[in-house]
């Protein structure tokens, strides 16, 4: 189950991806269907998707709500998200499904697969901190076979068996709310599972990521998971409350209020310094522990620009809780009149 944008839906990444679930490994007597969601956006004239994808235009609701109108429309035991930048290797679903098979029957349980970030031609310093830190995902601590709990329901390659999606929490589904993006799917996991460690790490299904990214799209990226964190706040104040270690939405703001009145001397410093990094080839960190050591060091250092971005996104997206203003909801640069 993809959900993308509806803009350039047959363009750029989207092919590579169905080429990959075209060139699936599956076990004999085992089914795929693959149902692509356009968020926004007609379908058009008919492409040649691969045999057994089913692409449907839906008006613009944001990836929550496609992703629950593609799950309504499917028609297999087990469900697997992914992404429209998110290529399969060959054993991606079977590594699902036999996972799945191996727990048998018994409460609500999410499966997650690896999702490597593809190199680019030549590997950058920056990129290697989005790879191997935790600057946007934290698979670097996690091991295959262990259970992790509701933070790790990251939909770029991430399965449930549809039943449990459809009754989760009484209610089943992604929360609508959540829009255009972000946070929906850890709330999905908090709403099936609690605090249970229920997500079940496995590597060997695994799909590479083509999600080249700048500096300043990163930071951009940090500042719209700013801006709709007051949204979770309002939709799901109970994932809210254990995002923020308790705290309500006003008073995290009032906090992030005195902090982004603060000097930016300290985020300019940062930003050249990570714009110096974002130039370097990855060849200058070394290998080994010494690798290890100085990508941890930039990202430590990076940390301060990063919280800017998202405070500053927070205190813009009080204005834009309510749903009526959903579509207003963008990354529109605010750190930068504090970093460049």
């Amino acid at each position: 189950v993809i959900a993308c944008r509806g803009e350039g839906w047959g363009e750029g990444t989207l092919p590579w991806v169905l080429e990959g679930y075209g060139g699936q490994r599956l076990e004999a007597g085992d089914e795929m269907e693959v149902l692509v969601g356009l968020d926004g956006g007609e379908v058009g004239v008919s492409k040649e998707m691969g045999e057994g994808v089913r692409v449907m235009g839906f008006s613009r609701m944001g990836a929550a709500g496609v992703r629950n109108r593609l799950v309504e429309r499917a028609t297999g035991e087990l469900v697997v998200f992914g992404n429209a930048d998110a290529r399969p290797e060959g054993g991606m679903v079977a590594g699902h499904v036999g996972a799945h098979r191996r727990m048998g029957e018994g409460p609500a349980r999410m499966v997650l697969g690896a999702a490597p970030w593809e190199k680019s031609a030549r590997p950058t310093v920056f990129e290697a901190l989005l790879a191997e830190t935790a600057a946007v995902f934290f698979y670097g601590g996690m091991k295959g076979g262990e259970w992790y709990d509701w933070r790790h329901a990251w939909t770029l390659n991430l399965s449930v068996r549809r039943e449990d999606f459809l009754r989760a929490g009484g209610g089943g589904g992604f929360e609508e709310r959540l829009r255009p993006v972000y946070y929906e799917d850890i709330a999905l996991g908090w709403k099936m599972l609690g605090e249970r460690q229920g997500i079940l790490y496995e590597p060997g299904a695994r799909v590479v990521h083509r999600h080249p990214t700048t500096l300043e799209q990163y930071l951009d990226r940090e500042e719209l998971l700013g801006l709709m964190a007051p949204v979770v706040g309002r939709v799901c104040p109970e994932v809210f409350a254990k995002l923020f270690g308790g705290k309500g939405v006003e008073e995290l703001a009032r906090e992030y209020r005195v902090w982004t009145g603060m000097d930016g001397g300290m985020q300019r410093w940062i930003y050249e310094r990570m714009k110096g990094w974002e130039g370097l080839e990855e060849g200058v960190l070394g290998a080994g522990e010494g690798r290890r050591r100085v990508l941890e060091t930039v990202y430590q250092m990076h940390v301060p620009l990063k919280r800017l971005a998202f405070r500053l996104g927070f205190l813009r997206g009080m204005e834009l809780a309510g749903d009526e203003r959903w579509e207003e909801r963008r990354a529109v640069g605010l750190w930068r009149g504090m970093a460049t």
